[in-house]
């Protein structure tokens, strides 16, 4: 398939930073390439950017872009999510004799729960900051059966962080919490060398090594080391209530800083290209003005998915 040359690539607008500290703001590739180009960019793509550059006349600013952690599990999460939306919107269109979802029908989901209510939502502006026109955008939901009650629960969806609600009313959850919940934890290898291998008489009679009492260390060693994972095979990185162990707020991508004061010469400021999953970007900013408006123009690769470089969530990787 040929790059299609009409699309727009690049996406500006500016973030107003809050306070005096650290401020969050949220950025939807796919909603953003929609509104620019007049066409439908699907959600659940892994976008590739090839740069950001950052303006801040302020000349203080302390940039973090930051982004659902690119692995086996995020894309194993989004595909066990959208399986199980799929399905309960199909079941519910056969109900009504139909065969196929409406043509802008798609699951959607905010990188975390901040994101679904903060105001620090990206918006498109031309060079004289005139916005862009919004169409619908609608984040998905999941509805549970209410056990025992008369009307099911409408649940939010998330990609990072926790649930909210007890089991089964939830009123949120989140695509790596349920994968954590859903995954099997990996066991031991198999006893290739058994746990009383070092009673055994070949252990006395190596040839090779006949400093036995050396042997039977490197056994017992055998027995008990690099037998489980080299990461924590309970948790799902990005799933629960974000802490120690849990790394569940959204991972740090490329960071840059923009110092100098008003009268900074060149108060500009740019990062390399990354993927993103999803499309789902938060940029941190942290500065010493308050309502600081920061300019950010966003590249993305040129490529085969309608002018963009992006493929499909796939999952996989059990």
């Amino acid at each position: 398939m040929a790059i299609l040359n009409d699309t727009h690539r690049f996406l500006h607008f500016n973030l107003t930073h809050t306070g005096t500290g650290e401020d969050n703001h949220y950025v939807d590739i796919g909603k953003l390439l929609s509104q620019a180009n007049r066409r439908s960019y699907r959600q659940g793509m892994v976008y590739h950017i090839a740069n950001i550059v950052f303006d801040d006349a302020e000349g203080d600013a302390d940039i973090d872009v930051c982004t659902i952690p690119n692995n086996w599990t995020s894309q194993a999460a989004w595909q066990l999510g959208f399986r199980h939306w799929l399905e309960q919107q199909n079941n519910a269109m056969k109900a009504l004799g139909q065969d196929e979802l409406g043509r802008w029908s798609d699951f959607k989901v905010p990188i975390n729960d901040d994101m679904r209510d903060d105001v620090d939502q990206a918006t498109l502006i031309d060079v004289n900051g005139n916005t862009f026109g919004v169409g619908d955008w609608t984040y998905s939901k999941f509805i549970l059966p209410d056990d025992g009650g008369a009307d099911p629960n409408s649940c939010d969806i998330d990609f990072m962080g926790n649930y909210a609600g007890s089991y089964p009313a939830h009123t949120r959850v989140t695509l790596l919490r349920q994968l954590e919940l859903a995954i099997r934890a990996p066991q031991e290898d198999p006893e290739f060398v058994s746990s009383a291998a070092d009673q055994s008489v070949y252990a006395l009679m190596s040839a090779d090594q006949p400093d036995t009492l050396v042997l039977k260390e490197v056994l017992a060693d055998i027995e008990t080391d690099n037998d489980m994972p080299p990461y924590d095979h309970d948790i799902i990185m990005g799933a629960g209530t974000a802490g120690a162990g849990r790394p569940s707020s959204p991972w740090v991508v490329r960071t840059c800083m923009i110092k100098g004061g008003a009268s900074t010469s060149s108060p500009v400021a740019a990062v390399g290209g990354f993927a993103a999953p999803c499309g789902l970007l938060m940029i941190e900013s942290n500065s010493s003005v308050d309502a600081n408006s920061i300019g950010v123009t966003i590249e993305l690769v040129p490529g085969e998915y309608k002018g963009v470089h992006a493929y499909p969530m796939r999952g996989g990787g059990f």
